[in-house]
């Protein structure tokens, strides 16, 4: 609940609203470090009244990977 938190906080103010975060993997093993787990999440931007840009979508994900990096020293895989 800590990471969809950060994730919908950082995502609050973007050009694209963020409408759900959906876990869909947890791992931990080979290929990860001991400490560290994988996540991984699909993120649904979505405005109800416009469409879209790759622009405003990659602006917002990019505002969620920073502070993901930023507060829990995640690596994008």
């Amino acid at each position: 609940e800590s990471i969809r938190g950060t994730i919908q906080s950082a995502a609050a103010d973007g050009a694209a609203p963020l409408v759900s975060v959906t876990f869909f993997d947890r791992y931990k093993g080979k290929g990860v470090a001991d400490e560290a787990v994988s996540l991984s999440a699909r993120l649904t931007f979505q405005a109800s009244d416009r469409t879209l840009t790759d622009a405003d979508v990659q602006q917002s994900f990019d505002r969620v990977l920073a502070t993901l990096v930023q507060l829990h020293g995640a690596v994008q895989r």
